[in-house]
């Protein structure tokens, strides 16, 4: 399996990163996807791919809202940085990106609808350039998030947690992006029965580590090596086996990210 979401830059790994990465691989999870939310998460996600080659890879990105408020960069000086990076040979895909129009939890800070726009479709535009992917976060903001990807011919990519509805599904089909599906499938009636209707070869398996922990491991923080209830869930939906569901997202996710 591959974990094509998780933030392993983030401080709840600091002094449990091997063993969250040792478990992940007893678990079945033989490659996960680090993805950042600024240019610092970024540079971390990188020295991240370079301590476990062949394991973790990178993902840099500039998230919608302002996750790092003591940032005092511009807008223009933080697409700069990020194109820096993403020159490196550990970077395989950009992001998370998008647009997220609810208000941002605290210490973050909300941006306006024009500096979202504005990032968003720099990052597409690097994404396009580089021939690599983009993992979007879309919230409360979906049909602006699908009219700007719209405009892009060769822009390929998942929307990141899908939780748009049975509506949004062909919009996402007609684009061809990836449907990313996270643990809260496992809780979530309604999403299961969004998923229901949509191609197993077009899902992706992320656990958006440390957040939406999978049942029945709710009560705990979220890790990679979580990932196959997500998968167990999965397969009880498509009423077909843990292992095509293995099989199926597993070649999606290596065709997606060429890993």
């Amino acid at each position: 399996m591959i974990d094509t979401h998780a933030h392993l830059n983030f401080p709840d790994y600091k002094n449990t990163l091997n063993s969250v990465i040792q478990n992940a691989q007893k678990s079945g999870v033989e490659k996960i996807i680090c993805v950042s939310s600024n240019i610092g998460d970024s540079i971390k996600a990188i020295e991240i791919a370079k301590k476990y080659p062949g394991v973790v890879y990178a993902a840099v990105g500039i998230h919608p809202q302002q996750t790092d408020p003591e940032n005092k960069d511009s807008l223009k000086l933080q697409i700069e940085k990020l194109n820096k990076l993403a020159c490196l040979k550990e970077v395989i895909a950009i992001g998370e990106s998008g647009l997220d129009y609810s208000p941002a939890p605290p210490p973050e800070k909300d941006r306006s609808k024009k500096d979202q726009i504005f990032l968003f479709e720099k990052q597409i535009e690097l994404a396009v350039l580089k021939n690599i992917p983009i993992v979007v976060h879309t919230r409360k903001a979906f049909d602006d998030t699908l009219t700007t990807l719209e405009k892009y011919q060769k822009v390929k990519g998942v929307i990141h947690c899908y939780s748009a509805g049975k509506k949004g599904i062909e919009r996402v089909v007609n684009l061809g992006f990836c449907f990313g599906v996270d643990g809260n499938l496992t809780y979530d009636k309604g999403l299961q029965n969004v998923f229901t209707q949509i191609p197993l070869k077009k899902i992706i398996l992320e656990t958006d580590s440390p957040f939406l922990t999978p049942e029945p491991k709710r009560d705990q923080r979220n890790e990679p090596g979580f990932l196959p209830y997500s998968a167990m869930k999965l397969a009880e939906i498509k009423n077909t086996s843990k292992k095509e569901v293995n099989k199926i997202t597993t070649k999606t996710a290596r065709r997606l990210f060429r890993l």
